[in-house]
């Protein structure tokens, strides 16, 4: 139902004018199809919604963060799944998002590679307080081998469409010891880019960041 385009604003209706004891039938209703609402359009509006009205009811938190970390790998991949973690991100605090983040760990650099889930990854940085944010940071530039390539993780990702803005997003809030650290490892990188257009755009990132 939640899949249907009038269905969906009706229950959306429902979930903002319904008393708390059928807002919660609705919202169990919706987790129970949690994966399969965010990954389409109409019910992602839906669960956006869910999401955000699970702040108000605590006991429903684990069962949600339970489903969003089953699936995260599939929603940050996902055009629309991606924002349901996204909301989440947005709408927890950083403790209560700790199991969602801890989820990505080893998958840092491979999805910030990818269309969707770099906006993901690019989210999941920011939320982090400074020791989970400096661990994803690690991980992202530190990567010996990248997929099947020969090349550290960080090369292949300041060359990639959408590795690059993760990169950025990294270096604009990294701090202190790690800032200096990312700027270090994007200056090695640099020497190792053939592309002199690409050289020249980080060397100015890289300058306006100091």
């Amino acid at each position: 139902m939640g899949n249907d385009q009038n269905a969906t604003h009706a229950i959306q209706t429902a979930l903002i004018n319904f008393d708390d004891k059928h807002k919660k039938f609705i919202i169990e209703e919706a987790l129970e199809k949690f994966k399969e609402l965010s990954n389409c359009m109409n019910g992602l509006c839906l669960i956006k919604k869910v999401i955000v009205a699970c702040a108000k009811f605590p006991d429903l938190m684990p069962k949600l963060m339970s489903k969003m970390v089953e699936h995260s790998m599939e929603l940050a991949q996902n055009p629309y799944g991606n924002y349901a973690i996204q909301v989440a991100l947005e709408t927890f605090s950083t403790e209560e998002c700790r199991p969602l983040l801890g989820s990505f760990k080893g998958k840092y650099a491979q999805l910030s590679m990818l269309k969707f889930s770099s906006n993901a990854v690019e989210k999941c940085i920011e939320k982090a307080d400074l020791q989970l944010r400096n661990e994803i940071i690690t991980e992202i530039i530190s990567s010996d081998k990248f997929l099947s390539t020969l090349r550290p993780s960080l090369i292949v990702l300041m060359k990639n469409s959408y590795g690059n803005y993760v990169i950025q997003k990294v270096l604009s809030i990294a701090e202190g010891e790690m800032k200096v650290s990312v700027g270090v490892a994007i200056q090695d990188s640099i020497c190792h880019l053939t592309d002199k257009k690409l050289k020249a755009k980080w060397a100015q990132i890289l300058n306006k960041s100091s």
